[in-house]
């Protein structure tokens, strides 16, 4: 996946051990029950929380989890934590599978449409009507 030069400027000024940083805030996290948000995790984190500081400590979530650390996060719940347990780790990954099965779904659909749009679509599967003609 390309990245923007804004995104590729924003992981280059990333401070050097930031996932240490996260972690250690987030080890007062434990259990969906005490989330914290992503702006109150950024700003314990950098001080402050901009659009910037938010994106780096979202990627610094993202690097933990890529090196085993189970950060989780869940669709409709503001915030992260740690896992208390096994089962709340398998409900956060059941929920990432679903998602990604829906993605790539949206993937294929999109892979398959046509470009540029027809200017009339009488149906679609699963809706009976889009547009009156």
């Amino acid at each position: 996946m390309s990245r923007t030069a804004t995104y590729e400027e924003i992981l280059a000024t990333m401070p050097e051990g930031i996932e240490y940083d996260v972690l250690t805030v987030l080890r007062d996290h434990v259990g969906s029950e005490n989330a914290i948000t992503l702006p109150a995790l950024t700003c314990k984190v950098f001080g402050n929380c901009t659009s910037t500081t938010e994106r780096q400590t979202r990627e610094a979530i993202e690097r933990l989890r890529r090196k085993g650390v189970a950060v989780l996060s869940e669709s409709g719940k503001s915030g992260r934590w740690l896992a208390k347990d096994q089962a709340e780790k398998d409900a956060c990954v059941a929920e990432m599978e679903g998602r990604s099965r829906n993605l790539i779904q949206v993937i294929n659909a999109l892979r398959s449409a046509p470009v540029p749009v027809p200017t009339r679509i009488k149906t679609l599967p699963q809706q009976t009507r889009l547009w009156e003609e």
